[in-house]
């Protein structure tokens, strides 16, 4: 673990001489305007801080030396919360889009131990009994945002077109929920993903766009290379759930039942050592989180558009690992809009 050690000494570093935004938090975070907030000098309380959460992280990886767990994730915000087992030398794998996890989630013979997959996803196949994967862990808590020209306002029923993405999956279902009775829903276009979403309206087809971050935040600033001004206009989370995740259960751990079985003090490892790693990011200030990502192998490997881009907006990718099993009661609401009701069926652990 002795690289996984030298990563969070670099960011800590970089810490002593980056700034901090003034609510304390020292990761440098945009409004809701997509401004920049006030920064002051970062404390050596807040060093300090960091570094007790390294050592944390570093004494939790130890029991993942020698491990053999196999993990599959899609790319994007889900793919950067396996940060650390990708330093550790876990076998990791990173796919776009939805069908390969399911693929994966129903195979008679399941290839990997642990797969991250839309919450929905994984609880219906499980609920259904067609999947032996079940849910340790919420890992994500949505980074949905809607952009678009200052002047066309937040107020939702004045937007006229609106491209938004995923129509049936969570994050359509997530925008029905929010915007249902105040968007006209013949002013949606909708496309397959966040990237088709940021293309209509880099092109001028949309006025606003639901995007996720971070091609929310690379939106904006080629928007501003073409001449245009974007800014966030709202926040999905906010308006979803005002719970101390701040969001929507978006992306979860499913880990095989045999596999928990056999493997459960290196899974709870994984799990540990993946809620630290967030504690610890969301401690460094946006170069420090810079420099992390790219000595764990870059933006491309984890289908971000850039590092810069990641660590100027790591808070709105709310990246919080939370046990399944304390979180029922949001699961359940979450489950609702899927027609899900046997929340139990769906957990492990």
């Amino acid at each position: 673990m002795k690289k996984f050690f030298s990563v969070f000494l670099a960011g800590l570093m970089l810490m002593g001489c980056s700034t901090a935004t003034s609510n304390g938090a020292p990761q440098a975070t945009a409004d809701a305007a997509g401004s920049a907030q006030p920064e002051v000098e970062i404390t050596q309380e807040q060093v300090d801080e960091a570094a007790e959460l390294v050592l944390k992280v570093v004494e939790s990886a130890k029991a993942l030396d020698g491990s053999d767990l196999k993990i599959l994730s899609p790319s994007g915000a889900p793919a950067l919360s396996l940060i650390p087992a990708e330093i550790g030398g876990l076998s990791t794998e990173f796919v776009d889009g939805a069908d390969p996890l399911q693929a994966a989630m129903v195979n008679p013979s399941p290839e990997y131990d642990v797969i991250i997959a839309p919450s929905n996803l994984g609880m219906k196949l499980a609920e259904a009994g067609k999947s032996s994967y079940k849910m340790l862990a919420a890992v994500t808590w949505g980074n949905l945002y809607m952009v678009g020209g200052e002047d066309a306002g937040n107020e939702p029923a004045k937007w006229e077109k609106v491209a938004a993405f995923g129509e049936q999956s969570v994050t359509g279902l997530v925008f029905r929920s929010v915007y249902g009775e105040q968007i006209n829903m013949d002013n949606v276009t909708w496309y397959s993903s966040t990237a088709e979403a940021s293309a209509a309206l880099l092109a001028g087809e949309a006025d606003v766009a639901m995007l996720a971050e971070p091609n929310a935040t690379a939106a904006i600033g080629k928007g501003k290379e073409n001449g245009k001004e974007f800014a966030i206009l709202d926040d999905l989370q906010a308006r979803y759930s005002n719970s101390e995740n701040g969001g929507f259960p978006q992306a979860a751990m499913f880990v095989k039942e045999a596999s928990y079985a056999d493997k459960k003090d290196q899974i709870e490892a994984l799990y540990n050592l993946m809620k630290m790693f967030s504690d610890t990011m969301a401690s460094l200030p946006a170069d420090a989180i810079v420099s992390v990502i790219d000595s764990a192998g870059g933006a491309q490997k984890y289908g971000i558009p850039s590092s810069e881009v990641a660590g100027k907006v790591w808070s709105r990718l709310h990246i919080n690992p939370a046990k399944a099993s304390e979180h029922k009661e949001e699961l359940s609401r979450f489950g609702e809009l899927f027609s899900i009701t046997d929340i139990d069926s769906c957990l492990i652990g």
